[in-house]
């Protein structure tokens, strides 16, 4: 799976990496049991601050798409 930012864009890029993931496990791209990449790992990659991505991956989690854990990372 692919994900883009637009970092100059109206949407906050918590609010577009959320979108994308959550159109990635509509379509079918991401399935239950999927592991994503660390915050780390998906900061380093996008160039972006890791808090970000904790934001995006909290509010997935909040929605119950997505499960957080220490040893498992996040996972659809």
């Amino acid at each position: 799976m692919l994900l883009t930012v637009e970092p100059d864009g109206d949407v906050p890029i918590y609010q577009q990496l959320r979108d994308q993931i959550v159109v990635a496990v509509a379509a079918g791209v991401l399935v239950a049991g999927d592991s994503l990449p660390t915050t780390r790992q998906l900061a380093a990659d996008l160039g972006i601050n890791m808090h970000t991505v904790n934001k995006a991956y909290d509010l997935l989690r909040r929605e119950g798409l997505i499960r957080l854990g220490r040893r498992t990372g996040a996972v659809v």
